[in-house]
């Protein structure tokens, strides 16, 4: 890979990184070369063309090496970068927690939606955010609906330390509560307050297919934070155990699912009582996205009815 030997053009650099990547088995060879020489040189990708002839230095040459080299070892480019895109708001990503990923833009989507149209004359829609990681629906909750305010939880104070970062970052700190806790240990509403949403994309690899994931996922990013050494809806079970003591009657559950458990998600929440189910497909035309409403009779959790004929 000694790439030095001549003076390189950033064309011919990216024309060879493509080329060298897609020969390793590389996915999306030539964005992920164009990504890495653009940290190298501290320029956006579009400057990349701009300046397309210009040579390379070899201190860049250097630092580009590096930065492919971990690349190589399946390093995933986001953790090179140190930094993601979500939901249009950049946010910062290390091993401390999952990448966000397309498909959480969809249950983000639907969160926001639903708060948008249902809930917009509210003063304050409380959210629970469970397994907030690296604190990415949070934020978008938080930037895009205007009066929202998420209790954001995860068991990993590592997880949390990146979450307030990027809740900084964003300048949504003010409207977002971060605590540790660990969801499946909850037995009484520890939160001291209910809510008028849960939002969670849980850990829902089963530990049967935990050996099928790419090396990208499973030599990097936290396993804890992946799958719930079960079938992988222990989470999902948990949180429709726990509705009557967490929402508001007439609040609604919004769930990421893994490939093919909308179905039994779906079945999760009917059985403990959720009703209004429904069931949202991603890009790629699976079913991801599961969301229920629970009511209580006797409103149990304290919280107000007055959401219960919002729609």
């Amino acid at each position: 890979m000694a790439v030095e030997e001549k003076t390189w053009t950033i064309l011919e650099l990216i024309k060879w990184g493509t080329t060298y990547l897609t020969e390793k088995g590389f996915d999306e060879a030539r964005l992920t070369t164009e990504l890495l020489l653009s940290e190298t040189l501290g320029v956006k990708r579009f400057d990349l063309y701009v300046k397309h002839d210009q040579p390379m230095q070899k201190s860049e040459l250097e630092k580009f090496k590096l930065l492919l080299k971990r690349r190589l070892a399946h390093e995933p480019v986001q953790y090179i970068l140190g930094k993601t895109n979500f939901y249009s708001i950049e946010l910062k990503v290390d091993s401390r927690a999952l990448i966000p990923r397309p498909e959480t833009e969809i249950l983000v989507e639907k969160v926001i939606e639903h708060c948008r149209t249902y809930l917009s004359q509210k003063d304050n829609i409380s959210v629970l955010d469970i397994g907030t990681g690296s604190g990415c629906i949070a934020v978008a909750v938080a930037k895009f609906v205007r009066n929202a305010h998420v209790t954001a939880i995860d068991k990993s104070r590592e997880a949390l330390s990146l979450a307030n970062e990027n809740t900084r970052a964003t300048g949504t700190s003010d409207r977002i509560t971060l605590r540790e806790m660990d969801f499946l240990a909850l037995e009484q509403n520890d939160l001291g307050q209910s809510f008028d949403l849960m939002v969670s994309n849980p850990p829902y690899v089963a530990s049967s297919e935990v050996a099928g994931l790419s090396e990208d996922i499973s030599k990097y990013e936290p396993s804890a934070a992946l799958t719930d050494g079960s079938d992988g809806l222990t989470f999902h079970r948990k949180i429709a155990q726990t509705a009557p003591r967490l929402l508001h009657s007439g609040g609604w559950i919004f769930v990421e699912t893994g490939f093919q458990q909308a179905g039994q998600v779906e079945s999760i929440f009917r059985n403990a009582g959720l009703v209004e189910m429904s069931i949202t497909r991603d890009l790629a035309n699976i079913e991801r996205v599961v969301s229920g409403r629970y009511f209580s009779d006797g409103n149990l959790d304290g919280g107000s009815d007055s959401e219960a004929t919002a729609q």
